[in-house]
């Protein structure tokens, strides 16, 4: 991977800044490879101006010139002087650029032909018309021009390939150019895609967990001090704390149901205690009278009695006692019937018909018998609270349509739920009930909970009518604790 190369420094936030440079970098040399070029072409392109123009002087020079072998008018003379001094000045000025085209000795060379021609012109001015030294003096002259002339027809022909040569090399490089570039920024994109859109695109997968009540750490990955690396400890620093906190959450939860059921639970020992307390008083006041039977059927029904009352407690401390998940093989209908235990009297006394059917073939599941109990009871709760006037309870277990799930139905005949608030009654601190009547914190638990569990919550209601919560719970659970 990217990432894992050794030159790169250790945080995101260089590693940025390095491969932008990169891309930076890049652009300034091609930036300035093109203006070399272009600046090269532009002096190439002068010079070719410069030939033309020294060709363009000389071919003026030669037309005066055979003027003058025509008329030996001192206009036609004239012209071609000033043709000549032209050109003259023309290779003074641009020495410099005609020594590095065409190299010091043709330029001397060419220097000297001009020299030359010029006082082979003057000396055939002062020769006199009809003597026959004109016609070799014309000779020489007309030999020295057009050697001028091929110099400088030389000169643009090499300038014209110069140009031609430079242009061919500059035409591929925008293409060449263009390539790199892009392959230069298809680099940039997988570098980031690496180094920062797939780690947060992991940790993001990874953390969807958390909504759905699972606090599974997330193995750090990336360069040790990066920012990737102390995000991922960040998180599972929090999911740490999330835990804890939901395990706290959980635990007051389970202590507000007991202050739910403290009635119920008051008159659960109550009436055992009571029952114990006239078994002592008649055998107190007749134990004497009494005969051993009678005794002994009196001490075995207080000894009932006691059982009853500490099966009570026993299951209030079990259920309310703060503990880490312990994962057990338990029947699920064995934990529905101790929760039941726990609101028997909440039912009694709410005018409330409860009744519970089980399927053949539910296997044991490895479970957190408190974690479930504490759900069953949440909805045990919830559904007495629906029923102020009494009605009907049920639950249903059974192995779910796929064979590979059980599924706990808690079905009441209350007042239903909205359908608008269906979607939210997971959420934390969200309740139907009236103010001081619930905190919200039940239904969120308890998915959280089954989750936990690799399992999910359903709920179906009609308003009026009643509401019933599925539990699929998978019959190969994976502790996800």
């Amino acid at each position: 991977m990217l990432s894992r190369l050794p030159f790169l420094p250790k945080t995101i936030r260089s590693q940025v800044i390095m491969a932008f440079s990169a891309c930076f970098l890049f652009m300034a040399i091609m930036i300035t490879v093109n203006y070399g070029n272009f600046h090269r072409l532009t002096g190439a392109m002068q010079f070719f101006e410069l030939s033309g123009d020294i060709n363009n002087t000389i071919t003026e020079m030669r037309r005066y010139e055979k003027d003058y072998f025509l008329s030996r008018e001192a206009f036609s003379y004239e012209e071609n002087l000033t043709f000549t001094n032209r050109l003259t000045m023309t290779l003074s000025r641009e020495k410099a650029n005609l020594i590095d085209a065409i190299g010091d000795q043709n330029y001397k060379r060419f220097l000297r032909y001009v020299g030359e021609y010029t006082l082979l012109m003057e000396e055939l001015r002062k020769t006199p018309w009809n003597e026959g030294c004109c016609l070799e003096l014309q000779s020489k002259i007309r030999r020295m021009s057009q050697d001028l002339l091929l110099f400088a027809d030389q000169l643009v022909s090499t300038e014209r390939r110069e140009v031609n040569r430079r242009l061919q090399r500059m035409v591929p490089l925008p293409v060449i150019n263009l390539g790199i570039l892009i392959l230069l920024l298809v680099f940039v994109v997988f570098f980031i895609t690496d180094v920062i859109i797939r780690p947060l695109a992991r940790i993001t997968r990874e953390s969807e967990q958390i909504a759905q009540g699972g606090y599974l750490r997330i193995t750090p990955f990336g360069k040790p001090g990066n920012e990737i690396h102390r995000l991922i400890s960040a998180v599972n620093h929090m999911m740490g704390e999330l835990e804890s906190r939901q395990e706290q959450l959980v635990q007051s939860r389970k202590i507000a149901a007991v202050g739910t059921l403290t009635s119920g639970i008051a008159h659960e020992l109550n009436n055992p205690i009571n029952n114990i307390s006239l078994i002592l008083e008649s055998l107190v006041e007749d134990g004497m009278t009494m005969g051993r039977s009678e005794r002994l059927r009196l001490f075995q029904e207080a000894m009932a009695q006691t059982d009853r009352a500490s099966e009570t407690v026993k299951n209030l401390l079990e259920f309310s006692r703060a503990s880490h998940p312990k994962m057990e093989n338990i029947s699920i209908e064995e934990i529905v019937d101790k929760t039941v235990r726990l609101v028997k009297n909440e039912l009694h006394l709410h005018n409330i018909k409860f009744s519970k059917k089980s399927a053949d073939g539910i296997p044991t599941m490895s479970v957190d018998r408190s974690g479930i109990q504490q759900v069953l009871l949440n909805l045990f709760i919830n559904s007495i609270q629906a029923m102020p006037k009494g009605g009907e309870l049920k639950v249903l277990t059974r192995l779910s349509d796929s064979l590979q799930e059980v599924r706990i139905d808690v079905e009441d005949t209350g007042e239903g739920i909205p359908a608008d608030q269906l979607n939210n009654i997971f959420d934390p601190f969200f309740t139907t009930k009236k103010e001081g009547e619930g905190t919200g914190l039940g239904l969120s638990v308890s998915y959280s909970i089954i989750k936990k569990h690799g399992g999910r919550i359903e709920v179906k209601s009609t308003l009026g009518q009643g509401t019933r919560f599925s539990i699929y719970l998978p019959t190969g659970i994976k502790n996800e604790w």
